[in-house]
């Protein structure tokens, strides 16, 4: 029972040892998401930091003042007495030591904070002026399908992969997710008809997430970010009229 109770209790203790070994020999890093920005922090080593002595200031001793000599008294029956005066005591400043700083401790840890901006998606359609209704309209953005980034941090290079995918809504009830960015016409896949005429705002969610890899080693990046962009559109409808017949001579 006494040795079953032994190898439990090293089983617990081992990982905090392994962790600060890791993160003295290497660096750690961490990639996640905060506020809309990808956070990447990275640390190496387990001692202190640089850290710089303050200096106090030498305190400042004030000189005394001797007090002045009395002026003797001459009275007309006798003669004047003289009063000596005692000389002052003048006391020395009292010498203050400056204060040798501290030694500082060398820096033996480093640590990183680097903080990434995503672009926001923008929106465009084909036709662009006052498209018709029950005709197909062409919609894409101007983002890239995939962002890569290599990020030097702590004496590491983290490379930073990133996918978005959209949700487009139409404005008139209608939604389409893909991971397509769309195109114009012809190319375009993002493509969507309006039957009635009328004043529309596009909506576009964008929602990206990603890996990253450190040494060789991939991990997914916890958390995504949503971006939202919009856009008014217009759809008209065609005028109809009607003409009389054409004969065609033969």
């Amino acid at each position: 029972m006494k040795k079953l109770l032994v190898i439990c209790a090293l089983l617990i203790a081992l990982p905090q040892p392994l962790w600060a070994a890791d993160c003295n020999e290497k660096a750690c890093i961490d990639v996640y998401t905060q506020d809309g920005k990808i956070v990447i922090e990275g640390r190496k080593g387990t001692g202190p930091k640089s850290t710089e002595a303050v200096t106090p200031k030498p305190a400042v001793t004030q000189k005394p003042t001797p007090k002045p000599s009395q002026k003797p008294q001459v009275t007309p029956t006798q003669k004047p007495k003289v009063l000596t005066t005692k000389k002052p005591v003048v006391v020395k400043p009292r010498i203050v030591k400056k204060p040798t700083p501290g030694a500082t401790k060398a820096a033996t840890s480093l640590s990183d904070k680097l903080v990434e901006m995503l672009p926001t998606a923008g929106i465009a359609y084909s036709p662009s002026f006052q498209p018709l209704i029950k005709v197909p309209v062409f919609f894409w953005s101007d983002v890239p399908e995939v962002i890569n980034k290599k990020i030097s941090i702590v004496g590491e290079v983290v490379e930073v992969q990133l996918k978005p995918t959209f949700i487009w809504h139409y404005g008139d009830g209608v939604i389409y997710p893909t991971r397509k960015v769309g195109a114009s016409y012809p190319d375009g896949e993002i493509q969507h008809s309006y039957s009635n005429p009328g004043h529309y705002l596009i909506e576009l969610i964008t929602i990206w997430s990603g890996e990253f890899t450190v040494q060789g080693v991939k991990a997914r990046i916890p958390g995504d970010i949503k971006t939202v962009s919009v856009l008014p559109i217009t759809v008209v409808a065609a005028p109809s009229r009607f003409t009389s017949p054409v004969n065609y001579l033969r």
